[in-house]
């Protein structure tokens, strides 16, 4: 394992030192981003002294600045920033990086997820929410150790950290990646393997195939990250993702199996139903993950939830949704706590 970060550097660098071009078009930039409005209300369980509002709202926006250029040589380059466009914020970069595209794949560095999620991206398909939001769950107060945020790829082990990877071209519905992270956190400068973990690894593959009535795809990867000295935040990983359309319907599921250091191990999987027609957007999705509570015991978390979602296209860019949902906690003693409700909302990408 020790050898693989240095044959990504190698890699990342030999496609990075190309012969002598110029660039045949100038650099074009574009300016884009999103803004997204949520208003939900719940019924939730609560501890004694707790008094939840049962009415919320949710917000995000991202504004993002896209430049490239292709060279004469027919290489694309490519730089990407996205910031968070709220006050409340703590950090101002949501997502940063440089990539060279060519015939042989691409090559990125910089603050990005991983190949694992670029890949795989959405584990199950939904009409109106996405799994980079996972507004449901911060609708409901979390009373286990489990997160349903980028459950079901390794996103959630190390969010946009610095990093490199490669990513091959497709070839007979082949594609394959792999990344490194000096560390999975966001962190810049040297790494002390004493403090923090350290030299992430993520490598996935993905086949995609067609029939006579649609597609589908298979994917599945793994990650593995050191812990820091005498600390236990290390995690080993696999996950895989499977989908298949049929006209205007799409069914898929997704299965990770996580081995932290901690000895905390988990097992998540999800699958989800997804069909459109027109301008109208229908899903429902179910979740679970169990999570040891206590290393080394047979005392388990759990958590459950199901989804109901529908999405109207007002015009490119803009739509509005509405979903439903229910689900279940357990925590380390066995109490099980219930949540529900409905959120509505308004996208607008530009």
């Amino acid at each position: 394992m020790k050898t693989l970060p240095l044959a990504t550097s190698v890699l990342a660098a030999a496609a990075m030192l190309p012969l002598p071009t110029h660039a045949a078009d100038p650099i074009t930039v574009s300016v884009g981003g999103w803004v997204r409005q949520y208003f939900f209300v719940a019924d939730q369980t609560e501890r004694a002294g707790e008094d939840f509002n049962a009415a919320g709202m949710f917000s995000e926006a991202k504004i993002a600045m896209d430049g490239r250029t292709i060279l004469d040589n027919g290489m694309t380059v490519r730089a990407y920033l996205r910031f968070n466009a709220e006050p409340r914020e703590t950090a101002n970069l949501d997502e940063g990086f440089v990539e060279i595209i060519t015939s042989l794949g691409r090559v990125r560095a910089g603050e990005r997820a991983g190949v694992n999620y670029s890949i795989i991206g959405e584990p199950v398909p939904q009409a109106f929410l996405t799994t980079y939001e996972e507004v449901v769950g911060d609708a409901v107060m979390a009373r286990n150790g489990i997160t349903l945020r980028d459950a079901f790829t390794f996103k959630r082990f190390t969010g946009n950290a610095l990093g490199v990877s490669y990513q091959s071209p497709e070839l007979a519905g082949v594609q394959v990646g792999v990344t490194y992270h000096a560390t999975p956190r966001s962190w810049e400068g040297p790494v002390n393997k004493a403090l923090m973990p350290s030299n992430a690894v993520d490598v996935t593959a993905l086949y995609e195939g067609d029939y006579g009535y649609g597609t589908y795809r298979v994917a599945g990867g793994y990650f593995h990250s050191n812990s820091r000295t005498g600390g236990n935040d290390g995690v080993e990983a696999w996950n895989v993702a499977a989908g298949v359309t049929y006209g205007g319907w799409e069914l898929a599921a997704a299965f990770m199996d996580v081995m932290p250091a901690s000895g905390l191990d988990e097992e998540a999987w999800t699958v989800g139903l997804f069909y459109a027609i027109g301008p109208v957007q229908l899903s429902a999705d179910y979740r679970e993950v169990k999570r040891r509570a206590v290393a080394g015991l047979n005392a388990f978390e759990f958590t459950d939830r199901i989804t109901l979602q529908s999405a109207y296209k007002l015009g490119p860019g803009i739509s509005v949704g509405l979903a439903g949902f229910y689900g279940d906690q357990t925590d380390a003693t066995g109490f099980e706590w219930d949540g529900g409700g409905l959120l509505s909302g308004l996208k607008v990408d530009f």
